[in-house]
């Protein structure tokens, strides 16, 4: 069954983010020398110990991070005994592409448990690449390809959820109850890791119990996973999380797909939430986590890597940094030529040297 939220006092819910008043512009679309299109949101840069190092916009109101929290719900699967090692751990992080090799590991995952894909609850999908819908159409039997629930983005969440509870004596039918077990841990896990307690439940595309929190919290939270493999006091498994991320990145996202393009040529972890959430950290733990406010993607890479390459300079590969914007950032073509960029808007510009 999907997860209810649980019943809370109204005036501990709040009702909505930030507002466009308290917004700022945050990177414009320029097409032949005309701004064709801004995007507006908040950003907010946290240093290594937590603390607030440059702000924009309104980045304490509350946000649904959405699959940006995925590392933090992987540790809480792994706490609550989830048998997850490798690339299997990245995956439990990632918003896949549903890539045979995605299903696969998730599949295998599920069958360590003693289970198969009928157990997730996520939704069946097609892969979302073509090249994977032709693999598939290729390995199919005589009824031709059908969809799964392994090529659901989150299935490899979903299945670290399942392990958890399987291996940690719980009901796996109820995996997504947020009085579940596993779920509990999920809030322990963020309020430990980001600082605050969860503002909202609500539920997320996938049907997983979907929280309410900071933007300040979430880059807090991910910066000390990004930290964890080289701090003496961490979590061994945030420090697993981070470490399966940083030597998996195709199964945080896909082979070219953006996410992975950072943590592969940066050694950045990079993780992308609907509706236009992005949080990246370095391994020193300086994050910075973007929101625009439309919901839109254009804004998130650019901000968050400009960012972290003036917050954390000695962090980030300043040479390859202009190769990896140039693939991550959108392109803005004309019969298939360049003919202008996404750029930095004046309030980003403002916090740069």
């Amino acid at each position: 069954m999907p997860a209810t939220p649980p019943q809370q006092p109204q005036h501990h819910q709040p009702a909505a983010t930030f507002t466009v008043e308290e917004a700022v512009e945050l990177v414009h679309v320029v097409r032949n020398g005309f701004i064709e299109s801004r995007t507006i949101g908040s950003a907010v840069v946290t240093a290594p110990d937590g603390s607030l190092l440059a702000s924009l916009g309104h980045p304490a109101a509350p946000v649904y991070p959405r699959s940006t929290l995925k590392p933090l719900q992987a540790i809480a699967s792994l706490r609550h005994g989830a048998r997850l090692v490798d690339e299997q751990i990245a995956l439990a992080c990632g918003s896949h592409r549903g890539t045979a090799r995605h299903r696969q590991t998730a599949a295998t995952v599920l069958s360590y448990a003693g289970m198969d894909e009928t157990f997730l609850q996520c939704p069946a999908a097609w892969p979302a690449d073509p090249a994977g819908l032709i693999e598939m159409a290729q390995d199919a039997g005589p009824g031709g390809p059908v969809k799964t629930p392994l090529a659901y983005n989150c299935s490899g969440k979903h299945a670290g959820f399942l392990s958890a509870a399987k291996h940690g004596g719980h009901d796996v039918r109820t995996y997504l109850d947020l009085e579940h077990p596993v779920q509990r841990e999920v809030a322990a896990v963020l309020e430990e890791y980001c600082g605050e307690p969860v503002a909202h439940w609500g539920v997320d595309g996938c049907g997983a119990p979907a929280p309410v929190l900071s933007l300040t919290g979430l880059a807090r939270g991910i910066g000390r996973v990004a930290a964890a493999p080289h701090r003496r006091d961490a979590e061994v498994h945030a420090a697993s999380v981070a470490t399966a991320m940083l030597e998996y990145p195709w199964a945080v996202h896909g082979e070219s797909n953006t996410n992975t393009v950072v943590i592969r040529e940066l050694g950045v972890i990079a993780k992308l939430g609907a509706d236009g959430v992005m949080v990246m950290a370095t391994a020193d733990g300086t994050s910075v986590a973007v929101k625009a406010l439309d919901g839109g993607t254009r804004a998130g890479n650019l901000v968050a890597l400009v960012l972290l390459a003036q917050f954390a300079p000695e962090q980030v590969d300043l040479d390859a940094l202009p190769g990896v914007l140039d693939t991550v950032v959108p392109k803005i073509l004309g019969r298939g030529t360049p003919v202008g960029r996404v750029q930095l808007a004046r309030p980003v510009m403002a916090l740069l040297d």
